[in-house]
């Protein structure tokens, strides 16, 4: 490595941040707590995305979003389940209200540079590996945002009243599945949030917000089939046997 590589390299580590949203509930996985403190092979859900993010070369710090109610949760997970201290936070009613909380938390570090990149995760993929979190970063500081996804072959967009979208070469445009975690540059996401909560407007996730207040190029990453998203019973059974079938470990 040249002196010019191992010094970008030395100002780039650490200065991101991991953003794990932990909003939802357990409702339709039939659990009377929030899914993301559910155990799934010796740790909550939660905590094996948050090891993963702590793991990535570049991540100097965690913000853990949760509900009120789950702030006594969050702490067990930070003193038993985790490898590092987290900063757990309050979110909102919404994903986007929670996402907007978590930039503001970091605003401070945003403006001075100390965090230059986000990466926003939902609680609920505990499954997500090293390498797919350290390909969105890496895309994110390449080309200002990042999103891993799959290929959808079985779903197609079309507008109202219109046949199947096209691509501009006229071929059907492809989609993708997306996943988390989605990584931005922290200044810009941060701008748009704020201008998002102006206007009211609220999205489906980070990309759909950078899409209509930025003009970051998000590129995306290849997603994995095990970074699924805890929904119902079958999926935790599921994420249960992918742990047992690839040996996999939290931390």
């Amino acid at each position: 490595m040249t002196q010019a590589r191992r010094s970008r390299s030395a100002r780039l580590r650490g200065r991101a941040a991991g953003i794990v949203l932990a909003g939802g509930s357990g409702t339709r996985v039939g659990a009377g707590i929030n899914k993301a403190f559910l155990p799934l092979s010796g740790r909550s859900i939660a905590a094996w995305g948050l090891n993963t993010l702590a793991s990535v070369e570049g991540v100097g710090l965690l913000v853990f979003v949760v509900r009120p109610d789950d702030l006594e949760h969050a702490r067990f997970v930070e003193a038993r389940e985790t490898d590092g201290p987290l900063e757990i936070i309050v979110g909102g009613e919404t994903r986007q209200e929670s996402e907007l909380a978590a930039l503001r938390h970091l605003a401070d570090r945003i403006d001075s540079g100390a965090v230059d990149t986000v990466l926003i995760h939902d609680a609920a993929r505990p499954l997500v590996s090293h390498g797919l979190a350290s390909a969105v970063l890496h895309a994110a500081r390449e080309n200002g945002g990042a999103v891993p996804g799959i290929p959808a072959a079985d779903i197609a967009a079309a507008g109202p009243g219109q046949s199947l979208r096209e691509g501009p070469d006229g071929r059907r445009a492809p989609l993708v599945r997306v996943q988390t975690p989605q990584g931005f540059h922290a200044a810009t996401i941060l701008d748009a949030y704020e201008a998002a909560a102006r206007d009211g407007f609220s999205g489906t996730d980070t990309a759909s917000c950078a899409e209509e207040y930025t003009d970051l190029p998000v590129t995306w990453v290849r997603g994995e089939e095990t970074n699924f998203k805890i929904t119902y019973a079958q999926d935790l059974l599921l994420a249960q046997d992918v742990v047992s079938a690839l040996g996999l470990r939290s931390g």
